[in-house]
């Protein structure tokens, strides 16, 4: 096992260009330092699976905890775990509890990936396509302040809970009695129970350019910590805590560098303290915690400056930040880095997303270009008969929905490589059927995404090695994710408390899993089911 220090010191211009890697650990060395495991031997000590027999909630569940561990890739955890590395999350949490391979949301991305865990709703049904978007019908170009366009990259990320839909409600707003630390999603919150909100974002800017954000998850706990012992008669209900260490470290390094390694670690640590200060307090008996992840990571070697591809293509082309760019006639908006949202104004006007009749008509080039190019995966848009149609360059698939079924087909080389045939897919076992293909809930995500009016005419992802973002990128990021790949869909779901739910489940998920462990039920419509 790899060392680390005592908890006490830690909370006191082409188009793809290569970048050199910077003591990334190989696959081989990897599996080396951290799985020398004999397969016959039982994993670490509390690292259980999830329990197939029936849990009951005993109703003893007093305060609910959401730590949100940006970045955690679901394969990690798991080799971590195994290895002995992560041993507050062994001991505290899967030692009685329940460990699940958990499916993220298409965009895979921060903040968009958060809105399943806090509202029950999928980035596409709460028009939330990324953390870069248009609304095509409001959006006009050439002024200094654009209408019908955003980006939660900097100042503008406080517009986020505004831009929220008024038909899905927030944990906060289910549970007013509630408290977060350093949340850009908190309508629902009091005025000071999002803390350390104001006071993170020069330590935000500041943690950008440093690559790293381990002082900030430091400081975070440090506000939880003392919030708990401030509040120690009156604690509050529900309690969500997101933690960018991991995130930060893996773009910054590589998702299997040992530093990214090391935040595991301290994010272990921070879980250790937490369960610490619960113990002392008297109420970890009645605390039900979860740990969850928003994203994976994959490793970056290549960058698309895909803004300059679409400008080779004969467009005009809107970006942020150039957002001063006057008569543009396409937009770019990259989120995560392996994902990208494409708008395109149909003569000349920006009314309505397009479909399958202007894009493969008057749109052709652009839509062939990008879907030929090498270092992108695939791209999808709106079939004119209303399905969502999937073009990878060597084939294409139709992803239809009718009366709770999937219908799915496709010519040529399967781009969604789902092992299918041309089926029908019962919408309740959509997840079942394709979670260990390489885009797992490959039909719902697809499906929830262009529920959305503000998703891109085509949706553009990367294949594994490349991202989109091109030389605007700064610092360079050597990880991505954003994109429909297990690398960046998988992602653990920890309870520690045991819950009943078997096999693959959706962080979607875990909104109704805490209304109910906090004997809530939702007001609005939510899309997934608790684990209880």
């Amino acid at each position: 096992m790899l060392g680390r220090g005592p908890f006490e010191n830690i909370y006191n211009g082409r188009l793809s260009t290569k970048i050199r890697p910077v003591g990334e650990i190989s696959a081989c060395v990897h599996e080396e330092t951290l799985l020398i495991i004999d397969p016959e031997q039982p994993a670490a000590t509390g690292a259980a699976e999830t329990r197939s027999t029936a849990a009951v909630r005993t109703g003893d569940i007093e305060l609910a905890i959401v730590v949100l561990a940006d970045g955690f890739r679901n394969d990690v955890v798991r080799d971590l775990i195994r290895s002995g590395d992560l041993p507050n999350i062994s001991r505290h949490i899967l030692s009685g509890g329940s460990q699940y391979d958990g499916v993220t949301v298409f965009p895979s991305v921060t903040n968009v990936a958060y809105l399943p865990m806090l509202t029950g709703q999928y980035p596409g049904t709460a028009n939330i396509p990324g953390i870069r978007w248009l609304d095509k019908a409001k959006f006009t170009s050439g002024h200094l302040f654009d209408a019908g366009q955003r980006t939660y990259v900097g100042a503008a990320h406080t517009k986020l809970n505004s831009d929220l839909p008024d038909n899905l409600e927030t944990l906060f707003e289910l549970c007013p009695d509630s408290m977060a630390f350093r949340s850009d999603i908190h309508r629902g919150l009091s005025n000071g129970l999002n803390r350390f909100f104001k006071l993170s974002q020069p330590w935000m800017f500041a943690s950008h350019y440093l690559k790293r954000a381990d002082f900030i998850d430091k400081l975070v706990m440090r506000s939880l910590l003392s919030a708990l012992r401030d509040r120690a008669s009156n604690l509050p209900r529900f309690i969500f805590v997101p933690l960018l260490d991991v995130d930060s470290a893996s773009h910054a390094r590589g998702p299997q560098h040992k530093r990214t390694f090391d935040a595991y670690r301290r994010i272990d640590d921070a879980i250790g303290a937490l369960v610490e200060s619960l113990t002392n307090l008297g109420v970890w008996s009645k605390t039900h915690l979860m740990v969850v992840s928003d994203h994976g990571h994959s490793r970056t070697t290549e960058h698309l400056d895909l803004s300059r591809l679409v400008s080779e293509l004969g467009y005009d082309v809107f970006e942020h930040p150039n957002v001063f760019r006057s008569k543009a006639n396409a937009a770019v908006a990259v989120s995560g880095n392996s994902f990208a949202n494409v708008y395109v104004a149909h003569e000349g006007k920006w009314e309505r997303p397009l479909t399958s009749n202007e894009l493969e008509g008057a749109h052709k080039q652009l839509a062939s270009g990008l879907a030929q190019r090498p270092e992108i995966e695939w791209t999808a848009y709106r079939d004119s008969n209303g399905s969502i149609k999937v073009d990878s360059g060597s084939g294409t698939a139709l992803v239809g929905r009718n009366d709770g079924h999937y219908e799915y087909s496709f010519d040529g080389a399967d781009p969604l490589q789902l092992g299918l045939p041309h089926t029908t897919v019962d919408r309740a076992d959509a997840l079942r059927m394709t979670a260990d293909t390489e885009f797992p809930d490959a039909l719902e995500q697809l499906w929830q995404l262009f529920a959305s009016q503000r998703t891109g005419d085509i949706v553009v992802t990367s294949k594994p090695g490349y991202d989109l973002r091109g030389w605007r990128e700064r610092p360079e990021h050597r990880s991505s994710h954003g994109s429909l790949r297990r690398e960046h869909m998988m992602v653990p779901i920890l309870s520690n408390r045991p819950l009943s739910a078997n096999g693959p489940v959706r962080t979607v998920d875990v909104f109704s899993t805490i209304a109910e462990s906090l004997d809530l039920a939702a007001t609005k419509s939510v899309s997934g089911s608790s684990l209880w």
